[in-house]
């Protein structure tokens, strides 16, 4: 012979789950309603992300140019700009010439 136990009832129920809600920390939702728990549970991206970049000095190189103006300290980029300039005018690439001046004026 076995003694049946009988169910809890469903207000009985509702109440353990609210209790274990409490407990660990959880989101009483017993109407299941979407409300955005599952992402705001989730960990920041913003200091991985942030992580992922090297920090930036603070001092820059023109910064030690101007602060030692006795030294002259070579401009790599501003020689490579003027030497691809250079080249691409050899080829026919260079920005087109100015319009010549004819001293008339347009009114």
């Amino acid at each position: 012979m076995s003694t049946l136990v009988p169910r809890p009832s469903a207000q009985r129920l509702r109440q353990l789950l609210k209790t274990s809600c409490e407990v660990f920390q959880t989101v009483y939702n017993p109407d299941n309603i979407r409300n955005g728990n599952k992402i705001l549970r989730k960990k920041l991206k913003g200091p991985a992300a942030i992580s992922y970049y090297p920090v930036e000095s603070p001092v820059k190189f023109r910064h030690i140019r101007a602060a030692y103006p006795m030294f002259e300290f070579p401009n790599t980029q501003d020689e490579h700009r003027v030497m691809m300039n250079e080249l691409r005018k050899r080829r026919g690439k260079g920005p087109p010439k100015k319009k010549e001046d004819t001293g008339r004026r347009r009114r």
